[in-house]
């Protein structure tokens, strides 16, 4: 993406993503969620917020992901986890909707977005009690710097949420992303990850849509076939616990290999 503008395919997700029922937690603010949401909704025309309502497939991807890593962040909430970190965390509003006392919720992005979210914030009035904010671009190194700096403790256990971030990384950098959140994930620690694969051509519909992510700045990069991401992630240090292929059960001519993936860090003993 370009240095200086934020992020259109994160404004695009979370402005779809209003249209999707989610579960409510008791110590939350899914209210200021809502109002980000609302401050993208302005910036649209009706006719572009149609289109980016009105495409079926990807709203149903978009679901599927959602219930995903909402589940996994209440999960390890439940669990006691008190180290979420968000990479890529574009206009994701987790750390406010499922705010917990004692919780840390770390949103690493790019400074571009990052910035134009918490100005946003700062006009919606919402408080970011709980939040730390790391500003990074995966595309260079100094990730695991900028984690501890920002106190992240890579001994407690964390979630990690990597949701619609991957394709966008060039293979190194990829695979660096998982290698850097394999050694601070700590014992108990999880990851929770979206991975775009592929094991057939293009058709011409799926060609264009990556036609127009490129001219906006954000390439489609890198995405393997399904068991070359999965050894990917074993490689970093990643131990793989549950795949699911969110369009499984998708029409015969949608693109498949969308996958949900959970892990747990390997034992550092054993990596290697």
């Amino acid at each position: 993406m370009r240095a200086d503008v934020a992020s259109n395919t994160a404004h695009g997700v979370a402005v779809a993503r209003a249209t999707i029922d989610r579960p409510a937690w008791t110590t939350g603010d899914a209210a200021a969620d809502d109002r980000l949401i609302a401050s993208l909704v302005d910036d649209l025309s009706p006719e572009l917020l149609d289109r980016r309502r009105s495409r079926p497939q990807f709203l149903d991807w978009l679901q599927a992901r959602t219930h995903f890593f909402d589940d996994a962040v209440t999960r390890a909430l439940r669990e006691g986890v008190d180290q979420i970190v968000i990479l890529g965390a574009g206009y994701d509003g987790r750390a406010m909707r499922y705010r917990t006392p004692h919780v840390r919720f770390f949103e690493v992005d790019h400074p571009a977005t990052q910035a134009d979210k918490r100005r946003r914030l700062s006009e919606i009035g919402a408080a970011l009690d709980g939040i730390v904010f790391v500003a990074a671009d995966f595309t260079e190194p100094g990730l695991d710097d900028r984690l501890a700096v920002a106190g992240h403790d890579p001994v407690r256990p964390s979630l990690f949420v990597c949701e619609g971030v991957l394709r966008y990384l060039p293979e190194h950098w990829y695979r660096e992303l998982l290698r850097v959140t394999s050694a601070r994930a700590g014992t108990g620690g999880t990851l929770a990850v979206s991975v775009s694969t592929r094991e057939r051509e293009l058709n011409d519909r799926e060609r264009a849509y990556e036609s127009a992510l490129a001219e906006s700045g954000e390439p489609v990069l890198t995405v393997p076939p399904p068991a070359v991401a999965l050894d990917w992630i074993a490689d970093a240090g990643w131990v793989v616990d549950s795949v699911v292929d969110a369009l499984h059960d998708a029409p015969p001519d949608a693109r498949r290999g969308r996958l949900l993936v959970r892990a747990h860090p390997m034992e550092r003993g054993r990596h290697g």
